[in-house]
C-alpha cells in the first residue's frame, strides 16, 4: 500500500513523460518483467533522488556540525551528500539492468532443459503451437514466462503465432532463447521436424555451458588472486606510509594531519576501492553462469 503510494506520488509530477513513446525505457522495463509506466520510473528515480539528497544532506549536517565536529566537516557533508544523491539516481538503473541480467542467466541455465524438453513433447506427437502452450504452464522460471508470453499474444491478442514469437524474441534479455525461438519460428514456416532440431540444440547448449562454466572458474581465480595481490598489499602498504610518514613529521597533503589522513583512508578510500573492484567483477561475471 505504501509503496503504491509513493509510485502514484512520483508519477504525478513525471505524467507528461508518457505523452510521447519511450522506446528505450519500455524495452528495458519489459524485458525486466516490471510492471510499470516509463513516466512513472523516471517519477521514481527522480522524487527518491532528490529524498535522498535532501535527507542526506541535512542529517549529515546535524552529525558533522554538532556532533563529531571536525576542521573537515564541509568537505565530509558534501562527500556524503554527493554519494547519496549518485547512488540514488543509479539505484533503479541498476537495479533494472541487474534484473535483467538475472533473468537472462536464468533463461541460459535452463533453455538446455527446455529443449529436452520440447523434444519429448514432440517425440510424443504434439505440434509446435501445444509444445509451446505446455512449456509455458511448466515451471522454468523467466524460461516458461517468455512462452507465456507468446501465448498471450496470440491466444489473447489475436497476434499469429509467427508474429508472437518473433515479437518475443526480439524483445527477451537472452541471445541463446532469441536465436532458439527464431529457429522454432523458421521450423513452423517451413514444415521442419522440431524434434530433431531441439534435440541438436540441446545438445550444443549443453557442450557451450560446460565451457562457460570452466572459464566462469579460470577468470574467478585470476580476480580473486588479483584481489590479494593488489588490493589487500596496496591497502596494507598506505596504513603503513601513512603512519611513516605522520611518525616523521611529513606532511603529505597541506593543512591535513596524520590523523584527519587516517579518517580520509579508512572510512573513505577503503571503502572505494572495494566498492569499484566489486562493480568490476558485476560488469565481468554479470552475464555469466554460476
Amino acid at each position: 500500500m505504501i509503496r503504491g503510494g509513493y509510485r502514484k506520488f512520483s508519477y504525478f509530477f513525471f505524467r507528461w513523460v508518457d505523452r510521447k513513446p519511450r522506446p528505450g525505457i519500455e524495452e528495458s522495463l519489459f524485458k525486466a518483467d516490471v510492471l510499470m509506466l516509463p513516466g512513472m520510473y523516471i517519477g521514481m528515480v527522480a522524487v527518491t533522488a532528490l529524498l535522498a539528497t535532501v535527507g542526506s544532506f541535512v542529517g549529515s549536517y546535524f552529525l558533522f556540525t554538532y556532533i563529531l565536529p571536525s576542521g573537515l566537516s564541509l568537505y565530509y557533508m558534501l562527500g556524503v551528500t554527493g554519494a547519496a544523491a549518485t547512488m540514488s539516481l543509479l539505484v533503479f538503473p541498476l537495479l533494472t539492468q541487474n534484473r535483467i541480467a538475472s533473468k537472462r542467466v536464468k533463461i541460459d541455465n535452463s533453455l538446455p532443459f527446455v529443449l529436452a524438453y520440447m523434444a519429448t513433447l514432440s517425440s510424443a506427437g504434439m505440434n509446435p503451437v501445444e509444445v509451446i502452450k505446455h512449456v509455458g504452464l511448466k515451471d522454468f522460471g523467466p524460461t516458461s514466462t517468455e512462452f507465456r508470453k507468446i501465448v498471450y499474444r496470440f491466444d489473447v491478442l489475436g497476434q499469429d503465432i509467427i508474429a508472437a514469437i518473433n515479437y518475443i524474441a526480439l524483445n527477451t534479455p537472452s541471445q541463446a532463447l532469441h536465436d532458439m525461438l527464431i529457429g522454432i519460428s523458421n521450423i513452423i514456416i517451413s514444415g521442419g521436424s522440431l524434434r530433431s532440431y531441439c534435440e541438436q540444440e540441446s545438445k550444443n547448449l549443453f557442450d557451450e555451458r560446460k565451457n562457460k562454466l570452466k572459464q566462469f572458474i579460470d577468470s574467478l581465480a585470476a580476480y580473486s588472486e588479483g584481489y590479494l595481490g593488489g588490493v589487500t598489499v596496496s591497502v596494507i602498504m598506505g596504513l603503513v606510509a601513512v603512519i611513516l610518514l605522520g611518525s616523521l613529521g611529513i606532511q603529505l597533503i597541506p593543512g591535513l594531519n596524520t590523523q584527519d589522513l587516517m579518517l580520509i583512508f579508512v572510512f573513505f578510500m577503503i571503502p572505494f576501492v572495494n566498492v569499484v573492484f566489486l562493480g568490476l567483477l558485476e560488469l565481468k561475471f554479470s552475464g555469466d553462469t554460476t
